[in-house]
């Protein structure tokens, strides 16, 4: 733009300049009055705002320089308002080959169609959890900030197809309770799942809490249409100088499906989960197949391409679901301030009872991330690569 109102500006002062000969050319015919300090009004307008003004108003704008003047005036206003005219910024182009293929696709994230992290331990021996699962579920309990599971984006700015993945969904929701009190035994706080603490009578202040398997928890374990692997009670009583507070949760985990939105910008990854779902059906053992829980009716949102299969073994659920229950038991106490816990875990989950929604959430994510990256697939994953993008220039006029 700075050429173009250069090349403006000498067109314009050229011709204006020429309009001084054609004023004194008509005077010497005796059709106007000139005086030698009009080439001097027609420099100035030539070369500035003022003298462009001053032209107008001494022609009465009937001279033909009056136009080149006008022309110099709106030329101010187009300098002033140009420079936003056109811009170059950085514009994300994909990486093509002569032919118009992608020459630097994206590895398609870590995803799962069915998962099977589970090891046999010794000759003989039971099956168990594997290490990466146990260290995510011992992550997801005690850390407070999750992180996803990484993409791999070479170039820093990346876009995949949305994508489903065998993932764990879980819900911690609050429960009713009873209590009974009496003047020697104190109070016991019991929920509708059987879960209870007992508090002793005293004016000292005081704090329990217990995590214990619910009682509703064969009930859920029993159900086809929804692959549960943990169902827990979370109980606090904190006995103060004025009141009782008491705090009951019933919290569930099973596995489900969810499909994620990926994208990294400027080295920054986003990801959006768009959906879950978590309808099963149990599948018995037939031949070579061993029992399982199946995935059915599964909605578009959740991508799934070729009708894929998404399964979860159900011994694969039964040794998650001992180890969980291992966990999911244990107790704290305290008196004065003073508080004694039972195990790490359970010093966590007591620091999480103001915020059961979100430590849940971290603790399925954190699973989540494990069961994408130990988990297998049957489905092509060519399907699921992303573009990758390099930013080049890019010229944009408003």
């Amino acid at each position: 733009m700075s050429c173009f109102r250069i090349a403006l500006r000498a067109i314009i002062q050229t011709c204006i300049s020429q309009g001084a000969w054609i004023w004194v050319s008509a005077f010497r015919k005796g059709r106007a009055e000139a005086r030698l300090q009009d080439f001097k009004m027609f420099d100035d307008a030539s070369t500035g705002l003022w003298g462009s003004l001053v032209l107008i108003w001494r022609m009465r704008g009937k001279h033909l320089a009056c136009a080149g003047a006008a022309i110099a005036i709106l030329a101010q206003g187009f300098e002033t308002f140009s420079s936003q005219m056109v811009y170059i910024d950085e514009k994300p182009t994909p990486l093509m080959d002569h032919d118009g293929v992608d020459a630097w696709p994206a590895p398609p994230p870590p995803r799962a169609d069915t998962w099977h992290n589970v090891v046999q331990r010794g000759v003989g021996g039971g099956l168990s959890l594997g290490l990466s699962t146990k260290a995510s579920i011992y992550d997801g309990i005690i850390s407070e900030t999750i992180p996803t599971v990484p993409v791999s984006c070479s170039t820093a700015n990346c876009t995949w197809p949305p994508f489903p993945t065998l993932a764990v969904c879980g819900n911690c929701s609050e429960q009713l309770f009873r209590s009974s009190c009496g003047l020697q035994n104190g109070c016991t706080y019991t929920t509708a799942s059987g879960t209870s603490i007992t508090e002793p009578s005293g004016a000292a202040p005081s704090f329990q809490f217990t995590v214990v398997p619910s009682g509703n928890s064969m009930e859920a374990f029993n159900s086809n249409s929804q692959a549960y692997f943990s169902v827990f009670d979370i109980m606090s009583v904190s006995q103060m100088l004025s009141k009782t507070r008491v705090q009951a949760y019933e919290c569930a985990l099973w596995f489900c499906l969810k499909s994620f939105r990926v994208r990294v910008r400027g080295g920054i990854q986003n990801n959006v989960m768009l959906a879950n779902w978590s309808k099963t059906e149990f599948s018995a053992r037939r031949g070579s197949h061993y029992s399982e829980f199946v995935f059915v009716d599964i909605p578009p949102e959740l991508y799934i391409q070729d009708q894929a299969r998404y399964t979860v073994p159900t011994d694969s659920i039964k040794v998650l679901r001992s180890f969980m229950n291992s966990l999911m038991l244990g107790n704290a106490s305290g008196i004065g301030g003073a508080v004694t816990y039972s195990s790490d875990w359970i010093e966590a989950m007591v620091d999480s009872t103001s915020d059961m929604e979100g430590w849940i959430a971290r603790l399925s994510l954190s699973m989540t991330n494990d069961i994408r990256r130990s988990g297998s697939t049957n489905a092509d994953v060519s399907k699921y690569t992303g573009t990758a993008y390099t930013m080049a220039p890019h010229v944009r006029v408003n």
